[in-house]
């Protein structure tokens, strides 16, 4: 294909989203600190937008928490998912609370037993 896609919207995918995903996908075959690099860089990507979407936030900020999960460090993680805590209910759409879920369950594990993974388990349920 040649020329520009000027479907936008909803249907867009800004370099934030697909820096998210590119986390989402380290995540899932074992690169936690590619990933965490990616949901940063995804996070100042999104700060820089026009148009920024808290459903897109909230992702990328679980995709920080799990990739701080996964390296041992649940500080950073309950620092990262704090915004997502905190966002009302009405807020947590759909996929939002898909990926809160599968966080939540991770955090049982072991790598996830400092008093922040405990409080943030405790925040989960």
């Amino acid at each position: 294909m040649t020329g520009r896609d000027e479907i936008g919207g909803i249907f867009a995918c800004q370099p934030a989203r697909q820096e998210n995903y590119a986390a989402a996908v380290q995540l899932r075959i074992g690169r936690p600190v590619d990933a965490l690099r990616s949901a940063n860089n995804a996070l100042t990507l999104l700060h820089v937008q026009p148009v920024r979407a808290y459903g897109t936030e909230a992702q990328i900020q679980i995709s920080q928490a799990s990739a701080h999960l996964a390296t041992g460090e649940a500080d950073g993680a309950f620092e990262a998912l704090a915004p997502v805590l905190a966002l009302t209910p009405d807020h947590r759409l759909t996929p939002v609370t898909r990926r809160l879920a599968e966080l939540c369950s991770d955090i049982g594990r072991p790598h996830a037993s400092s008093t922040a993974a405990v409080g943030l388990r405790q925040r989960c349920r």
